[in-house]
């Protein structure tokens, strides 16, 4: 078979003729010819070349276009990026050197203890980094660090938030406490007696405690003012040297403390009188103990110790949480801001109570804060003691802790501890898990609550040090990781502290500052998405001022519309095929994602629109967009090309479309992922393909409509044709050239490619696609091609004639070039077919119809030209060349049957009907069936003509085989059957030679047909003859003779097949050879055997029917016959005197039986004769095959022969007790009558009674025919 060609790559060679590789060949075993292009196709300048060749234009546009687009372009250019990018916010020289003053007083001011896994140290470096990142020069480096050093120093505090605390000691007889803390910042004392905290230092140098001080402190005894500077100044000094927060001089302390103020959040009792906190501490010692006791000194040590350190300092204000009843795990989550005077020396004492009464150290202590100055704490601390000696209660101790507060680091501490007794002999248990950070209060004038100006300063300082990281990359912004310096990061993370600005705030500030930043230097979209993921992560734990929550809104309101820009523009500033723009793309999309499901965002813009709602919006208006500059690249001369005739304007829309597939499919590649995968689920080839399809569809209709298309020339054509093959091939042909612009098919082309992605569009959605309504503009165009097609074909097919050569394939199999050009034209037309697919099922049947018929006439006039050659043959050609052209000219005719018998593969009868029958079921015939039997007429009558060209060599050696079959026929008995029927091989072999080398198989096969039936016919002549004189010997040869010349023709496989030898005349022929070498009595055997098949298979009941009962019993054979219903009357009364006669056969197997019958029943056509009989037998005997009864029913007649009334066969093998599975039978009469229906020989030339006639000289075969001529039906 003729192997499917692939779609080629580039134009498909015209006349590439499919050569045989060997003799014996198949159309399997074949190649392609190199040349290119034939004289016939030029003739008519390639016309079907040319649509064959769409296909690959089709993918060389396409190729052109993506290496000439933006499919080669991985960067985005740099007016794409001046076009989205908006000015830059630059802030006023006032601004900067007052942001510039702020950064330095942060530099200068460090708080917080340094980390042991911090990198080195880079204190030196703060100042220059900073000033390189607001680009100062020194001299105004100088005077503004001047002004950042004459700033009051910050005050310091410490945050404190109390978690939980857990497994502490049960003190209540319920098994539980009433948990509860106390806690204050506890100062020390250095040796001496002398104060080492700055405060210390002022109350020395003033005589008296600082106004608005939150602390008081007592007079205390010291030694000479200048030890105590000198002290002072050594702290200063070595608080320096240690980095200290803290470390400032008494000018500094007096404006730094010109800020404090004491903290009234817990005011209880505003009337109450107060004692002084010296008093308050004697008469509770329960608190004071916890903070000053030390186990190693004795009771009067102790109390010394602890009335000098009271006279000394009280602790620093003392707070209080909440009571948890009736637990050992109690969680209190509860904040404390506590100002630190020394952060050196200063420690965090906190203890754990159990609440026992109303008049508690709680109670008391929980109205500290309603104290107004020094004189009223004094007053407040007696009144505690006094009501505490009054109500007699006592808060029972569960244990303490003490922090040393320069342990602390700038990034805070969030862990356990484990609590402490009074002494080591204190059995304490349990831990308190405590969170502290430290911040400060700047001492200049404003309020403590007023951090909107410390946010805005950290997102302006955030920005200035982006802007510097990114001026690192220059132009290739996006390469910068997120990372800011060590330096910056320093900067304002002692910007945050000193600030007291919460996490939250500054993630906010990161992303106001980098989302800003992204509009004038473009960020890699991942470093946005990693910090407004963690401003997302933040948000439910803290909150937001009004003024932050607008700042906030702003900063989320212009980041969605400059995405939204970068989204309707992503083609642009997202270019394929860089996977680097395609994964910022989908960082992109993952931040518009997160802020559609964030609440930050719902929460400060509540009335904006749904975010997926304008991402969707913003991809439409992109692809309106990018149609709309593709358009005005391609569609530049379509209104001047309409007016020619419109072929221009076709191509430019299917370049066009050609356009928009490529971008569809890097859309697919590169974009869909990015819009699909995250939670905003963008159907992203779907809305591009809807928009570009409606608009699209739009200019194609628009076009199309306005183009006049090609009038209706089918008449014309097909006229045309009639003529052309009425043309004798001598005749000149007629100067007809049809025009069908290839234009409309590479814009169908185009079009299809394009539809190929609608597959992406949801099933309910493709109903209100317009593009299913341009095919139909389209048919026209296709069906003037396949109606023009079809005459340029048969011009083709006529000059190939004329030109025709031999095809130089080297091998002995020939044939000539015409049948590759005919071939060729076939193939043309399929192929571009296969590229149209043309989508309507309908039209398609009503196309396929004509092509078929259109390539079957072709097929047809081409064997018409070739047979009308083959008889021009001049009479004096050589016998040898006469049969080398009979076999060129019938191979040709196979190589263009071949072509055809692909159709129904390639044009896909079977998928069509399918579909057609599916919209419109037929009864009957099916469309597939319609065209099948289409192509097989057409393969039938090639088939006719190859067998009528080949009739002639066929015809001759049929003659010359009659000589050898009718030697062979009446060769002597004593030859071999292989001797005899040798002279016919070697003729045989000698007059095939030639043509099994230069014919194709499937001529060759026919040919060898030919000569089997003619060899078939000479042989059954020879049995006709004369029969009754031959022997059984003369058969026997004939038949052994028969099975040689099948063997011969079947040639192992390589000549006819098997179905074909076996076929009818040699079926007929076989089995009259067999039966004549068949005995007599074998003969009749087999007669019988064959009449009781015939009895097995009949139902009509015409002659009647007899009923009977039939088993076998202890060595007998009982057989009752009943009666007989409707016979047919033989006698001149209209009745008959029938009566049965039962014999068992063959008789080689019953010997000893002999026939028996009833008696005679008169005048009736229904016998009841309920006889029975009873035969010898034995079980072997019935169990042999071909054992059965034969009933006859005869007429009884008294002058003449009794005449035959029908007959009826039973096998023996069915019956009771012969069947092995069937149980033996007590009881006869209880069987079952078996019903057999009367039957005549039907076939008067039965041809076993046509051996046995023959036989004259044989008693029993005359006999036995006689007897069956009487029971023929006349």
């Amino acid at each position: 078979m003729h192997n499917k060609q692939e779609e080629p790559t580039s134009p498909p060679p015209y006349g590439a003729p499919l050569l045989p590789v060997s003799g014996q060949n198949s159309f399997t075993q074949q190649h392609t010819t190199q040349k290119q292009t034939t004289w016939v196709s030029e003739q008519d300048g390639g016309w079907l070349e040319q649509f064959t060749s769409l296909g690959w234009r089709h993918s060389e546009t396409l190729r052109t276009l993506k290496a000439s687009g933006r499919q080669g372009s991985r960067d985005v250019a740099p007016e794409v990026l001046a076009s989205i990018r908006r000015n830059e916010i630059r802030l006023s020289k006032r601004e900067m050197e007052a942001l510039y003053v702020e950064v330095l007083y942060t530099v200068f001011h460090k708080v917080g203890a340094q980390l042991h896994t911090d990198k080195k140290d880079i204190a030196e470096d703060l100042p220059r980094y900073a000033q390189n990142a607001f680009h100062i020069d020194m001299q105004d480096h100088l005077r503004l660090q001047a002004v950042a050093q004459e700033e009051k120093p910050p005050i310091l505090v410490l945050n404190l938030v109390v978690v939980e605390a857990e497994n502490l000691e049960a003190k209540d007889p319920n098994g539980f406490s009433d948990p509860y803390c106390m806690l204050g910042i506890q100062p020390a004392v250095q040796s001496g007696g002398i104060p080492g905290s700055p405060r210390d230092i002022y109350t020395l140098a003033q005589g008296s405690p600082p106004p608005d001080s939150p602390r008081v402190r007592a007079q205390v005894s010291l030694g000479s003012r200048s030890s105590v500077e000198t002290e002072s100044e050594n702290d200063l000094d070595r608080s320096s040297s240690c980095e200290s927060p803290k470390g400032f001089s008494k000018e500094s302390l007096r404006k730094h403390h010109s800020m404090a103020r004491l903290n009234l959040d817990c005011l209880k009792t505003p009337d109450a009188k107060l004692d002084s906190p010296r008093e308050k501490l004697k008469k509770r010692p329960s608190f004071r103990l916890s903070f000053k006791r030390k186990p190693t000194e004795s009771k009067k040590e102790r109390m010394e110790h602890r009335d000098s350190l009271s006279n000394a300092i009280p602790a620093k204000i003392i707070r209080a949480t909440s009571v948890k009843p009736h637990t050992l795990n109690p969680r209190w989550s509860e904040k404390f801001r506590l100002d630190i005077d020394d952060i050196n020396y200063d420690i965090l004492h906190l203890d754990i109570w159990d609440h026992d009464d109303e008049s508690s150290v709680f109670d008391v202590v929980s109205k500290l804060n309603e104290v107004k100055g020094v004189k009223g704490l004094g007053r407040f601390f007696k009144q505690i003691a006094q009501s505490a000696r009054q109500g007699g209660g006592q808060d029972d101790f569960l244990g303490c802790v003490n922090i040393p507060l320069q342990d602390i680091p700038s990034t805070g501490v969030d862990k356990w501890y484990p609590l402490e007794g009074r002494s080591h002999r204190s059995n304490i248990q349990g831990q308190i898990h405590l969170k502290m950070w430290l911040s400060t209060r700047e001492d200049r004038g404003t309020s403590e609550e007023e951090s909107w100006a410390e946010v805005r300063q950290h997102d302006q300082i955030i920005t200035i040090f982006l802007l510097h990281e990114l001026s690192k990359y220059k132009d290739d912004t996006t390469s910068w990781d997120g990372e800011l310096s060590a330096a910056a990061e320093t900067i304002l993370h002692q910007h945050a502290i000193q600030g007291d600005l919460t996490p939250l705030q500054q993630a906010m500030c990161r992303w106001t500052a980098a989302a800003r930043t992204h509009a004038t230097k473009t960020l890699d979209h991942r470093v946005l998405h990693r910090i407004l993921m963690s401003l997302h992560d933040l948000w439910d734990s803290e909150s937001l001022s009004k003024e932050e929550e607008e700042m906030l809104a702003e900063s989320y309101t212009s980041f969605l519309e400059f995405g939204l820009m970068e989204i309707q523009r992503h083609r642009e500033v997202f270019p394929t095929p860089s996977k680097t723009h395609a994964i910022r793309l989908e960082a992109l999309m993952k931040c518009l994602s997160l802020l559609a499901e964030s609440r930050s965002y719902w929460k400060v813009c509540p009335f904006h629109k749904e975010v997926r709602g304008e991402v969707v919006a913003a991809v439409k208006k992109g692809a309106i967009e990018w149609y709309a500059q593709a358009t005005l690249r391609y569609d530049r001369h379509r209104e001047a090309s309409i007016s020619t005739g419109g072929d221009v304007a076709l191509e430019s829309l299917a370049r066009l479309a050609l356009h928009l597939t490529l971008d569809l499919q890097a859309g697919l590649d590169y974009y869909d992922h990015a819009f699909s995968s995250t939670s905003l689920k963008i159907p992203y080839i779907a809305l591009n393909y809807k928009i570009f399809e409606k608009l699209l569809s739009e200019d194609t209709l628009k076009v199309l409509t306005i183009i006049q298309m090609d009038e209706d020339i089918e008449n014309e054509v097909w006229q045309m044709c009639s003529v052309l093959r009425d043309l004798e091939l001598n005749k000149e042909s007629p100067h007809y050239f049809p025009h069908c612009s290839t234009a409309p098919f590479l814009l169908y082309l185009a079009l299809a490619e394009f539809s190929r992605f609608q597959e992406h569009v949801p099933n309910s959605e493709r109903r209100t696609l317009l593009l299913g309504t341009v095919w139909g503009h389209f048919l026209p165009s296709v069906t003037k091609w396949v109606d023009v097609t079809c005459y340029r074909m048969l011009c083709r097919i006529r000059a190939a004639i004329l030109t025709d050569r031999v095809a130089n394939t080297g091998e002995p199999v020939q044939y000539t070039t015409s049948a590759v050009d005919t071939t060729s034209c076939f193939y043309h037309v399929k192929t571009f077919w296969r590229h149209l697919a043309w989508p309507d099922p309908c039209s398609s049947y009503t196309l396929v119809v004509k092509m078929i018929e259109s390539m079957s006439g072709t097929a047809d006039y081409y064997v018409f030209l070739l047979q009308q050659r083959l008889h021009t043959l001049a009479t004096d050609t050589e016998e040898e060349e006469r049969a080398q052209q009979l076999c060129i000219t019938v191979n040709n005719m196979e190589h263009v049957r071949n072509s055809l018998t692909l159709l129904q593969e390639e044009l896909q009868f079977e998928q069509l009907g399918q579909i057609l029958d599916a919209q419109d079921p037929r009864a009957g015939t099916t469309y597939s069936d319609h065209l099948t039997g289409l192509l097989l007429a057409a393969l039938g009558n090639l088939d006719s003509k190859i067998a009528e060209s080949l009739s002639p060599v066929s015809e001759k050696l049929r003659q010359e085989l009659q000589k050898d079959v009718f030697h062979l026929a009446w060769s002597p008995d004593s030859l071999p059957a292989e001797e005899a029927v040798r002279p016919l091989l070697e003729r045989l072999y000698a007059s095939l030679s030639m043509y099994s080398a230069a014919l194709l198989k499937n001529n060759l096969d026919r040919l060898l047909h030919l000569l089997w039936l003619g060899v078939l016919g000479a042989l059954h002549q020879q049995i006709g003859k004369d029969t009754e004189e031959k022997q059984e010997a003369f058969f026997v040869r004939l038949y052994d003779a028969l099975g040689l010349l099948r063997g011969f023709f079947h040639a192992h496989g390589r000549g006819l097949d098997s179905t074909t030898l076996m076929g009818e005349e040699y079926s007929a022929l076989e089995r009259q050879l067999r039966l004549h070498k068949t005995s007599t009595e074998a003969l009749i055997e087999a007669y019988h055997l064959e009449r009781l098949v015939v009895q097995e298979r009949t139902e009509s009941s015409e002659y009647g029917a007899l009923f009977v009962r039939v088993y076998f019993n202890h060595d007998s054979l009982c057989v009752e016959v009943l009666q007989a219903r409707n016979i047919i009357p033989l006698d001149p009364n209209g009745f008959s005197d029938p009566f049965v006669v039962i014999e068992l056969l063959p008789k080689r197997l019953f010997p000893g039986s002999a026939p028996q019958q009833t008696n005679v029943h008169k005048k009736t056509l229904h016998p009841l004769f309920d006889e029975c009989f009873e035969f010898p037998a034995t079980l072997e005997s019935c169990q042999s095959e071909g054992a059965m009864i034969l009933f006859t029913l005869m007429d009884h007649d008294v002058i003449t022969c009794n005449d035959f009334g029908g007959e009826a066969f039973l096998s023996l093998n069915t019956i009771p007790g012969v069947v092995p599975s069937s149980a033996s039978v007590d009881n006869f009469h209880g069987l079952k009558p078996i019903e057999l229906n009367l039957m005549f020989q039907k076939d008067p030339d039965n041809i076993m009674l046509k051996v046995l006639e023959t036989r004259t000289n044989d008693k029993m075969a005359m006999e036995f025919v006689k007897k069956q001529k009487e029971r023929i039906a006349s």
